[in-house]
């Protein structure tokens, strides 16, 4: 005789029923939080604190054997520079070691080297760079130390100025203001080589002016004779 099967109790029916219905929810409540993720959230992004954090840094991380032994980076990490940034509430300064004297200082190398470092992208090396630069070339005696090294100084500057990154570009301008103003026109000499980057940025509105502004410094600082080399190089300058 065939045994009958036997029926199962109502609440053990209901209980399977149940969990079919689970399984089949679970696709699709995994699909409707996917499509929620997916969405653009809304309101702030961000927290305001991460302004300060966005800037470009250098991973302390890194293999620093991958660094150029010529670079400006690898220098100030083997301790080759003798300064370290200031971390203040709001704005970040520049603090020479404890007992340095700037006006003693070797300009040759620090200031070829801080020159070469102009280049750099990533902080704090070019905070660094420009800043000590800065400070070296506004010391009392900075002419004279300037002056027999300032062959080695104009191609670093002109490749920085020939940077395509606008941050490099305007450090850059803004030492080249200084450098004039510190050795007036013992730079007529060079500033053929350093106005080539400067005439392919006359074409961009937000930088023009500027660039107007520290060609007549320079025209000033360099005597009438400055005017014909600008002009030759740069046909759009008006000192006006």
């Amino acid at each position: 005789m065939q045994q009958q099967k036997k029926s199962q109790p109502p609440a053990v029916l209901n209980r399977t029923r149940s969990l079919g219905k689970q399984q089949q929810q679970k696709p699709q409540q995994q699909q409707q939080q996917q499509q929620i993720q997916q969405q653009p959230k809304q309101g702030f992004t961000q927290l305001p604190s991460q302004k300060l954090t966005n800037i470009k840094t250098v991973d302390p991380f890194s293999d620093k054997s991958k660094q150029k032994t010529n670079s400006f980076a690898y220098v100030y990490n083997a301790g080759g520079i003798p300064c370290r940034v200031n971390h203040g509430c709001n704005t970040m300064k520049l603090q020479w070691n404890q007992g340095v004297e700037i006006g003693h200082l070797p300009y040759d190398p620090l200031m070829v080297t801080c020159f070469e470092g102009l280049v750099e992208e990533a902080h704090p090396y070019c905070f660094i760079a420009t800043n000590a630069i800065k400070d070296m070339l506004n010391e009392q005696n900075a002419q004279e130390k300037v002056i027999p090294i300032l062959a080695k100084l104009v191609w670093p500057l002109r490749t920085a100025l020939s940077s395509q990154n606008d941050k490099v570009f305007m450090s850059s301008l803004e030492i080249l203001k200084l450098l004039s103003n510190t050795i007036g026109s013992h730079l007529n000499s060079h500033l053929k080589n350093l106005l080539v980057p400067l005439s392919k940025r006359m074409d961009k509105k937000n930088q023009k002016e500027i660039i107007q502004d520290v060609l007549r410094q320079i025209q000033d600082n360099g005597g009438p004779d400055t005017l014909k080399v600008i002009k030759a190089a740069i046909p759009t300058y008006t000192n006006m």
